[in-house]
């Protein structure tokens, strides 16, 4: 009998379960794929989601949180944090606000004069939106005290319709600039109408927030973390699959193992992923868990695919950044076949031209339909993906050393449940802002996952995995 169970494969099921594990809540995860944090994939080892990660400073949120759990994460601060490149245009992110706004101003002089003041209030406008995410860790207000502290937001949420409305005119004014803003957007936002968010301008301060990598790969922090869990006589299972859940005053899980032996789990509560992709076990006939998620719902525009390359070190430029963002044509749509995003091995200190090849991958976000995911169809993607990347790094073709198309099909098939796709959702009337609560309309289960509070990008899913251990935590008390 435990305390609780987890079900999910994605980081923010990961922080939820080892949260509660540190409250002394005696919790199972049940990661269903065991996919995690990488996979491999030939000889070489590659993330499984490529979104950069943030929030790791010393005085953020994530870092805070593997403090409080006893992780002590070996992590190297990315400058430029990433790259975005255009066929005439590359812009790197550095993480000092000087550096940034003249590369800003090299690549667009044309706005030279505009820049500055613009970086000015969307740098004071992320200070406010930070302060309030981790003061509001549920983002949207709940008492009458959150309300007071939403009215002294009122001058940020002014200032952000006014830099809305400058951005829109810069925009007009340089097609380039509009795509340079519009890939970053889709690089650290989880949203594809996600724009005009008072957090957007939380998300467009991620470089001069700071992006980190782990140095041993994503992997040894989901290693850490189930590790904590373990030690806190909790339990671990992988590559089972959850057949079945009974709800009521306890909960009651049959999972199966791959070789079709069936088992039981009990606990007084449950958390669930909201990418968990057998919900009807717990939905039901019905499609929402409550009222506020019929009224909003939370729909999936599109899901990642990635082709996964080994390729040779010499083919990487010099100063190539670990996280690229890749526009092919400036008069497209972002989403139309249009965005390529590239996550590789590029310091210096990690590869050497003697190194028989490096881990490239690249993603794109398909729509969910069972044409586009047919695989005759992915194999074309994949090889479009390829020739698209031609003038990007000219010489990828004769470089490729080891590539696996079918495999990649079959992990970005599997890691639907772990990375983050691209959602829509509508902003709350109230606020203007888009979270969701943890709970759900039965008393003893909750939900984990980006989608909840999609507005933070990815701090909002270390955020929600550490609301819903909190939820557990206080029902307890």
């Amino acid at each position: 009998m435990y305390d609780l169970i987890v079900i999910g494969d994605d980081l923010s099921s990961h922080i939820a379960a080892a949260a509660a594990s540190s409250k002394g809540i005696k919790t199972a995860l049940v990661s269903e794929n065991g996919l995690a944090g990488s996979c491999i994939i030939g000889d070489l080892v590659f993330d499984i989601d490529m979104t950069p990660f943030s929030g790791l400073r010393e005085d953020q949120i994530f870092f805070s949180l593997l403090k409080d759990l006893g992780i002590s994460p070996e992590i190297n601060l990315l400058n430029p944090s990433f790259q975005i490149i255009l066929p005439e245009n590359r812009l790197d992110f550095f993480n000092d606000k000087e550096a940034l706004i003249k590369e800003f101003m090299r690549e667009f002089p044309d706005l030279a004069q505009d820049i500055t003041s613009f970086y000015d209030v969307l740098e004071k406008n992320s200070h406010a939106a930070e302060k309030w995410l981790y003061s509001h860790p549920l983002i949207q207000p709940k008492h009458f005290r959150d309300y007071m502290d939403y009215i002294k937001l009122t001058p940020y949420l002014i200032k952000n319709k006014l830099i809305n409305n400058k951005l829109k005119r810069l925009a007009s004014r340089n097609i380039c600039f509009q795509k340079i803003m519009e890939a970053q957007n889709a690089l650290l936002s989880f949203r594809t109408n996600h724009h005009t968010s008072f957090f957007a301008n939380f998300l467009y301060c991620a470089a001069l927030r700071g992006i980190y990598n782990y140095s041993l790969g994503n992997q040894s922090l989901f290693d850490a973390l189930i590790k904590k869990i373990e030690m806190s006589e909790g339990l671990y299972l992988k590559n089972h699959e959850v057949v079945s859940v009974k709800k009521g005053n306890i909960i009651e899980i049959t999972y199966v193992d791959k070789n079709g032996t069936a088992s039981n789990l009990e606990a007084d509560h449950l958390i669930v992923s909201t990418k968990w992709q057998n919900m009807r076990l717990i939905l039901g006939r019905k499609k929402h868990f409550g009222l506020g998620d019929f009224i909003r719902p939370t729909e999936i525009s599109k899901y990642p695919f990635t082709i996964h390359l080994g390729i040779k070190p010499t083919c990487i430029p010099e100063k190539m950044a670990r996280h690229v963002a890749v526009v092919s044509d400036i008069r497209k749509d972002i989403y139309d076949d249009n965005l390529i995003i590239l996550e590789s091995v590029t310091c210096q200190s990690e590869k050497t031209d003697s190194s028989p090849k490096i881990p490239l991958s690249a993603t794109i976000f398909l729509p969910d339909k069972e044409d586009i995911w047919s695989n005759d169809n992915l194999h074309q993607t994949a090889n479009s993906i390829i020739e698209r990347l031609e003038f990007f790094l000219p010489f990828l073709k004769e470089n490729i050393e080891y590539l696996d198309i079918e495999e990649s099909i079959l992990v970005s098939k599997k890691q639907r449940n772990v990375v983050n796709p691209k959602y829509q959702i509508r902003n709350a009337l109230t606020t203007g802002f888009a979270a969701k609560n943890n709970k759900t309309r039965f008393s003893n289960i909750y939900l984990t996952g980006a989608s909840l509070l999609s507005d933070a990008g990815f701090e909002g899913e270390i955020i929600s995995g550490i609301n819903a251990a909190n939820c557990i935590s206080i029902k307890r008390k």
